[in-house]
């Protein structure tokens, strides 16, 4: 077996969010049902701390336990999954074209739409002034979700907060306190997680639903973009699209 991560020079296993990423990352990869043991070869954590990650992921239907102490990526997974990423959002910036040349116009830096295939984010209808070419570039492969504000906003509304089920330990409370806090703001940041420079900031788009089926978001250098303002930004224009959803 080969590890699913630390591919990149200092890559680690850095918060919460990323080692759950992580351990979804290696069923979903796997050919077959892997037991605790084989997971530790793949995912450099201690097998306590895969243990009760397994029990958080299994818990919300993400990961599945089989009679013989395997593991395997769950149903609610493949739901999230949703079918061919890139073809979602495309479908989706198509029907967003205006909404996402307003969101440019009023803040000058990246802006696209995003879904969550996975453990992967599709990015689509990105637009972008010239000089922020590299930072939209970025944006034209899947992004591990972990690392990107779209990911971790549209997984924050598929999982639970745990210590409410009576889940306790480190690793489960950071992922919980990560998660609640983007569900009590209605919005996600990336700083420096996939493009060392740049920030991103996510809304959610739910398109009359309860849960979010896509994210609206702006990016660009850290030094640069005023967070406060592109959230505000990009409540007006998600609130935009909600009401004519509404409407129509």
């Amino acid at each position: 077996m080969v590890s699913v991560v630390g591919t990149g020079a200092g890559e680690h296993l850095d918060s919460p969010l990323h080692r759950a990423f992580a351990v979804l990352e290696a069923l979903a990869e796997a050919s077959r049902p892997l037991t605790l043991s084989e997971l530790t070869r793949l995912v450099p954590l201690p097998k306590s701390t895969l243990h009760r990650l397994l029990g958080v992921l299994t818990d919300q239907g993400l990961a599945v336990r089989r009679e013989a102490k395997c593991y395997e990526i769950g149903d609610r997974s493949h739901r999230l999954a949703g079918g061919p990423g890139r073809a979602r959002a495309e479908k989706f910036a198509r029907a967003l074209t205006p909404h996402l040349l307003e969101l440019f116009l009023s803040t000058r830096e990246v802006v696209s739409v995003a879904v969550l295939a996975g453990t992967r984010v599709h990015y689509a209808g990105t637009l972008y002034p010239l000089q922020r070419a590299r930072f939209a570039a970025a944006l034209g492969s899947p992004v591990p979700a972990h690392r990107s504000a779209a990911g971790k906003l549209l997984a924050a509304s598929a999982v639970l907060d745990h210590r409410a089920r009576g889940w306790t330990g480190g690793e489960v409370d950071g992922v919980a306190h990560e998660f609640a806090v983007i569900r009590r703001t209605g919005l996600a940041w990336a700083r420096g997680e996939h493009v060392p420079d740049m920030v991103e900031v996510a809304a959610p788009l739910r398109l009359g639903g309860t849960a979010p089926v896509a994210a609206v978001v702006v990016g660009g250098p850290a030094h640069r973009v005023d967070l406060a303002a592109a959230g505000r930004a990009l409540r007006a224009v998600v609130d935009s699209v909600e009401a004519r959803q509404a409407a129509s």
